[in-house]
């Protein structure tokens, strides 16, 4: 042991006159050496330690048009599609049990008259009627971050998932059918707007046009006998 400390204290010595002895630019750069490992040391740790998060939005403009278009209602739904499938073995001999599934997905269903349609007014007495074109849907935005599919029926060795898609591939058509169906839930909304519409028009375009009371019918609920009437005026309405 005791010659063991002897060997240590000699070698602790000897590393101590040579570092002593060594000029001061050889400790100079020896110092700078361990500075700079010490900054690379600490920027590594931080690169360790940092988060970088990027995103990137990328868009490509293929066609850009314009609408004649007069806005007139929103209609906010919440639809569900089922598709009911049944398959047989053997020619038809053995029945397979049925496969339901269901589709549900929010929708935004909007509504417009088109400014270039055909738009007919009468004028009698102290009123105009309005004859504007037919309501027409837009195409409807489904919230497809939302769209759940259930399987309401089947069993678990039946391949539901291709049932599913062939449900998929049909909802952009229904949806545009739904959104017909739906015109008569607007209606009403969309003859308020096309009053307000008009009377702006009228004030602005006729002196007196702020006196008129404006009633609006729509195509199918125009009589017969309108067309007969006194047009008043013959300008059609600008947006």
């Amino acid at each position: 042991m005791l010659g063991l400390a002897a060997m240590i204290l000699c070698a602790g010595l000897w590393l101590f006159h040579k570092i002593a002895s060594a000029p001061a630019a050889t400790l100079d750069r020896g110092v700078t050496l361990v500075k700079e490992v010490g900054q690379q040391a600490s920027t590594v740790a931080k690169g360790f330690q940092r988060q970088t998060v990027r995103e990137e939005f990328l868009s490509s403009s293929i066609k850009l048009t314009g609408f004649t278009r007069l806005q007139v209602a929103t209609l906010d739904e919440h639809e569900t599609f089922r598709r009911k499938e049944s398959n047989s073995l053997a020619w038809g001999l053995i029945s397979l049990p049925a496969i339901v599934v269901q589709a549900d997905v929010p929708v935004e269903y909007g509504y417009y008259l088109d400014l270039n349609g055909t738009w007919d007014f009468a004028q009698a007495d102290g009123s105009v009627t309005a004859y504007p074109p037919p309501i027409q849907p837009s195409t409807p935005a489904a919230d497809v971050s939302r769209l759940t599919f259930y399987t309401l029926e089947g069993h678990v060795w039946q391949d539901d998932k291709a049932v599913r898609e062939r449900l998929q591939g049909t909802l952009t058509p229904a949806l545009r059918a739904r959104a017909t169906e739906h015109i008569p839930l607007v209606r009403e909304i969309a003859r308020r707007q096309v009053q307000l519409f008009v009377e702006k028009w009228l004030a602005d375009t006729f002196s007196d046009g702020h006196q008129f009371q404006v009633k609006v019918l729509f195509p199918e609920e125009r009589p017969p006998q309108a067309t007969t009437e006194t047009p008043a005026p013959a300008a059609k309405p600008t947006p």
